[in-house]
């Protein structure tokens, strides 16, 4: 007891060492390629204008950048494993870095790159919605969704996952870049601060310990996520949020696929558990 209280203000003093280390040097790295690679790469891609991104399964991929689809593919994961400590977790993340993006958007007022092609007369793609957050580009939301996700997650479900997570937020921020709905600097800012975020989000998890965030049990538990499952898909389009359907109508088919192939292993372990019981 004595040595938790010795030693644990030294380690909350690291780890504000560490986060105020990740946010200057993540600044660093913002203003240098928003100085140096942002006209670069944004010329280049209007020399050579690409929709590559636009092809069913990238653009599937690419809405694995929106918290809806997120929250979706979490609720969806802790209904058949019963583990929602992640999902919590990794909801606070979210909702820190909708608190950090959204006031930076209005505060920088950057337009989007394909917004400036468009006004000089480039043929460059045209993202659909006219809402204020869809026409500005500083911070890349997307960005910093996916690197949320990619912090948090390892820590629940193990570390073999991280690199594959991490491989997957670096694809959606490049896919913002080469979409030219985002600056590079825009996905540099983005990456930071769904890592700070994320960080945050997981000192609420020790606070938790093994408790349950959600009291209800058994099957009255089961039946409100699959409600929240099957609802989201039908609710989402109605309030302009377009990014769940895309997801489901392109990967729906080999995500039920994996979800019946999960659960009928787990049914074969279980039934050979039973059996094992009863000799």
């Amino acid at each position: 007891m004595s040595s938790n209280k010795r030693f644990g203000p030294h380690r909350d003093r690291r780890q504000w060492i560490v986060g105020g280390c990740l946010v200057f040097f993540g600044f660093i790295a913002t203003l240098a390629v928003y100085l140096f690679l942002d006209h670069v790469v944004r010329g280049w891609l209007l020399a050579h204008p690409n929709t590559w991104h636009r092809r069913p399964w990238v653009n599937g991929f690419r809405q694995l950048g929106k918290a809806n689809v997120v929250i979706w593919l979490l609720l969806l994961w802790s209904c058949i494993t019963d583990r929602w400590r992640p999902t919590f977790v990794t909801i606070i993340a979210l909702i820190l870095v909708s608190l950090c993006v959204c006031p930076l958007k209005g505060l920088v007022q950057r337009r989007r790159p394909l917004m400036l092609a468009a006004a000089s007369g480039s043929s460059a793609p045209r993202e659909q919605g006219d809402s204020w957050l869809r026409r500005v580009s500083f911070p890349s939301g997307d960005t910093a969704v996916a690197f949320a996700v990619a912090v948090v997650l390892p820590f629940f479900v193990g570390r073999p996952w991280r690199p594959i997570l991490l491989a997957v937020a670096g694809g959606i921020g490049l896919l913002r870049v080469t979409s030219s709905v985002h600056y590079p600097s825009d996905v540099v800012a983005g990456a930071v601060i769904g890592v700070a975020c994320g960080l945050c989000a997981m000192r609420t998890a020790p606070r938790w310990g093994q408790r349950d965030p959600f009291p209800v049990k058994g099957w009255w538990r089961l039946v409100v996520g699959l409600i929240l499952v099957l609802v989201l898909p039908l609710v989402s389009p109605l309030v302009g949020l377009e990014s769940l359907p895309i997801f489901l109508r392109i990967y729906g088919i080999p995500l039920a696929g994996l979800i019946l192939v999960y659960l009928g292993g787990r049914g074969r372990v279980m039934g050979g558990t039973g059996n094992c019981d009863r000799m």
